[in-house]
């Protein structure tokens, strides 16, 4: 559970960006795997933005999840709409205490622009192919894994391509480059995470390969595959590929309330 936790955190993390009055709203497809468990529905993410603080709610299955990203204070807070919860996250409050902090795998990410070019939503985006490899048996060589789960992931691999079309003028473009680079700079995930700086199994390198985004991405598509040998790898390759996409729906510059990014009234703070 709390490795799931830190994975649910920095993938929010990751899905913060920008740095002014910038508003964006996106929607995920899933098909594959996964699209019979999630019944139909479609995912909506809407990211606010002022100044160096970002709020990004996801809203899926009747339930709402709200992070909230404060580069200044390298706090993050995740809000729980269903129970009116809120977890904070850096700042003396890390995910994991000092030395605690699980190993994360190695990630290994790889991008290149492929020189194709349309038009999404009235943005003029080029094209970026990009693959990202996890050997998720790194996780269950931590040790804090049970026995039975870290002999299930021994020689399991998650593979991950497709291509990401970004728009390098407009609006919140960049705002967009600017609050990545600054949440890189910032040490942010070590901040969340309780890990040191270059102990984050290839986190860090993931960050920066964003805060070197050239644009707002308006639509992303992956495909994730498994490799290796085993019970685990069998069953994902009889369930066969699973695809997500992410697109942009529309991208505005109005003022964005202050009191979006406090936690509201009524939540109570819980430890992590």
């Amino acid at each position: 559970m709390n490795r799931f936790r830190t994975t649910l955190v920095l993938l929010l993390l990751c899905a913060a960006p920008m740095r002014a009055d910038v508003t964006v709203v996106q929607t995920m497809s899933i098909e594959g795997a996964m699209t019979a468990m999630m019944g139909g529905v479609t995912p909506r993410m809407v990211t606010r933005i002022k100044d160096q603080v970002s709020r990004t709610d996801v809203d899926v299955m009747d339930q709402t999840v709200a992070t909230i990203t404060n580069l200044a204070t390298r706090q993050l807070i995740v809000l729980n709409g269903a129970d009116k919860t809120a977890q904070i996250f850096g700042a003396g409050s890390p995910a994991f205490p000092a030395g605690q902090a699980p190993p994360m795998p190695k990630f290994d990410v790889t991008s290149k622009p492929t020189g194709q070019s349309r038009v999404i939503e009235g943005a003029q985006c080029q094209e970026h192919a990009f693959t990202m490899k996890v050997n998720l048996a790194e996780m269950g060589a931590s040790g804090q894994m049970p026995a039975e789960a870290s002999a299930a992931m021994k020689d399991v691999r998650l593979s991950v391509s497709g291509s990401v079309w970004v728009a390098t003028e407009g609006p919140g473009v960049a705002e967009y480059m600017a609050f990545y680079k600054a949440a890189a700079d910032a040490n942010l995930a070590a901040a969340v995470t309780g890990m040191p700086p270059g102990q984050s199994g290839g986190l860090e390198s993931l960050m920066n390969a964003a805060s070197a985004a050239p644009g707002l991405p308006y639509l992303t598509e992956m495909i994730m595959t498994f490799e290796g040998t085993g019970k685990v790898v069998d069953m994902m390759k009889v369930m066969g590929p699973m695809k997500l996409t992410h697109r942009v729906t529309s991208v505005s510059t109005d003022a964005v309330p202050n009191d979006l990014f406090v936690v509201p009234e009524g939540y109570q703070v819980v430890k992590p």
